[in-house]
């Protein structure tokens, strides 16, 4: 009896073992998970506009200029405009000390006029004695004659005391902008000394030079835009020299800008455009990529839902801007440009369209995002594999 329950456990357990052999045997293999298809985005061509700026240095300078001297010699006393100020025609600048030469001018003055009273005095006496015949016609023309020299003396001397009043201030002799002011007060200025200069109000000159190339492509009228610092202003060309300056080989130009607060001979940097496009079929920039010289994007070839491939693409271009470029054949309205980056592109490469794709989203410079392998991708897979 115990031998007969020995060989029935031995065969159970013989049982069990080759049980758990077969299932081993039997197991089927575990289901592989799908690697994630890198994802792309794509856009299309947009109808738009292109411009090439090109940038320059010019010089600035005034239509109208006027050098404020100093006609006395004197302490500035007052200063009632600054460097940069808009100043109208007559208004004062600054006033200089020219009190000793006014004082001086008044007292001839007053001289001048007493003795012409006293000569007027005398020639209406004289003219009725003259009347009565008492003096002879000779001697009333004597004395008229020497009224006439006094009042000429008070004239004179009223100009000369107007003179010393106007001399002390300084004033506009134009409406314009005060520019290169000396004026400090307190100090003293010799007579004849240059204290500023005034430009002119309205548009300013703006001289440039150009390479022949450039010359060829500017129009009369063409916009400018100047900036010195934080400030920018536009203009237009007035003037384009078909002569070129022998010891630079360039064409000078000339545009009229609005009135700034820029000194003569500032330095300014323009920018005008030499080249532009109206209307044509546009893409970023980013997404063109180079090989052997020659431009090529990469489209999406839709296989199956959101799945697809790359495919090389090469295009002619035309006016590159900043930002877009001209696109002149290689593509069709309908072809989804990939305008996402990441380094398993390669014509033919298996890519999956990212969800909002078409629009101007990430960007060859942009990292790319991974998304999760769905029931159907992993599905394809496990039918590859098998």
């Amino acid at each position: 009896m115990g031998k007969k329950l020995k060989y029935i456990v031995g065969i159970l357990i013989i049982g069990v073992l080759l049980f758990f052999v077969f299932l081993r045997l039997t197991k089927p293999k575990e289901e592989v998970e799908a690697k994630a298809l890198p994802t792309v985005t794509t856009i299309s061509m947009e109808k738009g506009n292109i411009s090439v700026k090109e940038e320059l240095l010019g010089e600035i300078s005034a239509n109208e200029q006027f050098v404020l001297l100093s006609k006395i010699s004197g302490e500035v006393l007052e200063i009632y405009k600054e460097n940069g100020a808009e100043v109208k025609k007559g208004e004062k600048i600054a006033l200089l000390d020219n009190q000793k030469q006014i004082d001086a001018a008044k007292y001839s003055l007053e001289q001048a006029r007493a003795q012409a009273q006293v000569a007027s005095d005398s020639r209406d006496r004289l003219a009725a004695l003259r009347d009565s015949g008492d003096i002879s016609v000779q001697d009333f023309e004597t004395a008229n004659a020497q009224a006439k020299a006094m009042d000429a003396q008070v004239k004179a001397a009223k100009l000369n005391y107007d003179t010393q009043l106007e001399f002390a201030s300084i004033t506009a002799p134009a409406d314009g902008i005060l520019q290169n002011s000396i004026l400090v007060q307190g100090a003293f200025v010799p007579q004849g000394t240059q204290l500023g200069t005034l430009m002119g109000s309205g548009a300013q000159q703006l001289n440039f030079f150009v390479t022949e190339e450039l010359v060829k492509k500017l129009q009369l009228g063409q916009g400018v835009v100047v900036e010195k610092g934080k400030e920018s202003h536009t203009g237009s060309i007035t003037e384009i020299s078909s002569v070129l300056v022998p010891q630079t080989g360039l064409y000078p130009v000339k545009a009229s800008v609005e009135n700034t607060a820029f000194p003569e001979g500032s330095k300014v940097k323009l920018s005008l455009i030499k080249d532009s496009r109206s209307d044509v079929e546009t893409l970023p920039v980013n997404v063109i990529y180079y090989e052997n010289e020659e431009a090529f994007v990469y489209i999406f070839e839709r296989t199956e839902g959101e799945e697809g491939v790359l495919r090389k693409k090469k295009l002619e271009l035309g006016l590159m801007g900043e930002e877009k470029v001209e696109i002149l054949s290689g593509l069709s309205p309908d072809d989804q440009v990939v305008s996402s980056w990441n380094n398993e592109m390669y014509d033919g490469a298996k890519v999956r369209l990212q969800a909002e794709s078409g629009k101007a989203g990430q960007t060859k410079d942009e990292p790319v995002q991974k998304e999760s392998v769905t029931e159907s991708t992993k599905e394809s897979v496990k039918e590859e594999k098998g």
